[in-house]
């Protein structure tokens, strides 16, 4: 079978946006579910936290029309863009079945997605897999915890006709040391089942070890960190797809 596990991740100015998904081993064409959602559902993101650029006469018109007119900054309401984009990634990934000839449930996955700014940060998620906040580099913390509901094995899709009722949203404003995405083939090894909370042990060795690694060469890092998740001692406890997102902000005084 193939993967059916997917991300994407998009960096925009300050701001990053990361999506993971893992399609349901049940459905026949989960893994193109999975990754349609993740590039569509990123790059919506990406276009509408993006400020158009104003032309130069604009620019110099701008401080007198908000003299006149009062301020036009607006605090933007992400729980309603993030859902915005998630319904409309949502409704193309429908129409991608319905073209293909394919039922929308063949392509059932879960979706994580997070917008990570400076100072706040931003998840919306359905289904299991978990979003770690990295408060420094000894310190974690889950943003948003699996949903198995009554069994472990078994989760809400984003193909589901009542995905709004089991979309979750959290955030903060805060500024996190850095961010971890992951799928429920990871869950095992850092998410304690029964409470949700992340296992420092499992993050605080790859906090380190990506700190200090030379950050013009993150292919190699990427390369070793599934050499790692696919050792034989992590596959004693999931013979699951994995997926392990990590993004850490550069000079920190954690890290170099």
């Amino acid at each position: 079978m193939p993967c059916q596990d997917s991300n994407y991740v998009m960096q925009v100015g300050d701001t990053v946006i990361i999506a993971v998904s893992d399609g349901l081993g049940a459905a026949a064409h989960s893994d193109r579910g999975s990754k349609f959602i993740c590039e569509d559902v990123v790059k919506r993101l990406a276009q509408t936290i993006t400020p158009p650029q104003p032309s130069i006469i604009e620019s110099a018109i701008q401080p007198l029309a908000e003299f006149i007119l009062g301020t036009t900054n607006q605090t933007i309401d992400m729980h309603a863009v993030m859902t915005q984009a998630v319904t409309a990634s949502r409704a193309a990934l429908i129409e991608v079945s319905h073209t293909a000839k394919h039922e929308p449930r063949e392509y059932a996955c879960t979706l994580l997605v997070a917008v990570l700014s400076p100072d706040a940060w931003h998840v919306l998620h359905i289904g299991d897999g978990a979003v770690v906040g990295i408060m420094s580099a000894q310190s974690v913390k889950t943003l948003s915890a699996p949903d198995n509901g009554e069994f472990i094995n078994v989760t809400v899709p984003i193909t589901s006709s009542d995905y709004l009722q089991h979309l979750r949203y959290s955030h903060g404003i805060e500024s996190l040391y850095g961010i971890a995405l992951l799928s429920d083939g990871v869950q095992p090894m850092c998410i304690n089942y029964k409470t949700g909370d992340a296992y420092p042990g499992f993050f605080q060795p790859l906090i380190t070890w990506l700190a200090s690694y030379p950050h013009a060469d993150l292919a190699t890092a990427s390369s070793g960190l599934a050499v790692l998740l696919d050792s034989d001692k992590l596959r004693q406890k999931s013979d699951d797809d994995m997926t392990l997102v990590l993004v850490m902000k550069l000079n920190t005084p954690d890290a170099p």
